[in-house]
């Protein structure tokens, strides 16, 4: 632990610099100081990889990633077990994801400790954009990108983020999905039917109501055939 806090002390200024947005003097550190590339940032063990994936800073891990060695160092996880491309996938920037996945393509199939993927988290956040993309890169083995720890599936959390561009996407790519429970045994559709706020004025004639008719059709489909 003492360890950690100097190690914080260290890099003090560099936290500043990304903070306030000085990433030209971020990258002059980093130039020369090449070994504190996977020095910790911050108290939750962010590197700078991380803050800048944030960020969003596709400029920055541009500048970072060449002088790195070892790509598959990039796969490196704060406290909480994300890597920089989960962090990215939280921004959004799809062309920082892109760099990422060039750079270490075993990138795409790490779990954080929630179970989470970059593909799971950037539907958590709406990115439909970045969830198309990543899905083209996990190959045949979807699964594992559809559910964390807690069962809660890649299409609940992105109902529950009322992200419904996204959850329009996922059902049309994956109909099965809408068949999923979490632990306590809802849908899709009866968590979605749950929320208030999907019923207001605002909402009328928007996408929710669209991705409503679908999953009520897919899933009808589905008790159709299995019985249910």
């Amino acid at each position: 632990m003492e360890e950690i806090e100097e190690e914080l002390l260290l890099a003090r200024e560099q936290y500043e610099w990304a903070m306030n947005g000085q990433w030209e003097s971020l990258k002059r550190f980093y130039k020369y100081h090449v070994s504190e590339v996977f020095g910790p940032m911050t108290t939750k063990c962010d590197t700078v990889l991380h803050v800048a994936g944030l960020a969003g800073r596709k400029d920055v891990l541009d500048f970072l990633i060449p002088l790195i060695e070892d790509k598959d160092t990039l796969t490196v996880e704060n406290i909480r077990g994300n890597t920089p491309l989960h962090e990215v996938a939280a921004s959004g920037n799809l062309d920082a994801a892109k760099l990422l996945v060039e750079s270490s393509v075993l990138s795409v199939t790490i779990k954080n400790h929630l179970g989470e993927t970059p593909l799971y988290r950037a539907a958590a956040f709406g990115h439909t954009n970045l969830v198309q993309y990543l899905a083209t890169q996990v190959g045949d083995d979807t699964e594992q990108h559809f559910q964390r720890k807690d069962q809660v599936s890649i299409l609940h959390i992105a109902v529950l983020g009322q992200h419904f561009e996204t959850a329009h996407w996922l059902v049309t790519k994956y109909p099965y999905l809408t068949n999923k429970k979490e632990k306590n045994g809802l849908t899709s559709l009866q968590l979605l039917a749950q929320m208030p706020s999907a019923f207001k004025p605002k909402f009328r004639e928007s996408i929710w109501i669209k991705l409503h008719r679908h999953i009520c059709t897919i899933y009808s489909f589905y008790c159709l055939y299995w019985h249910c």
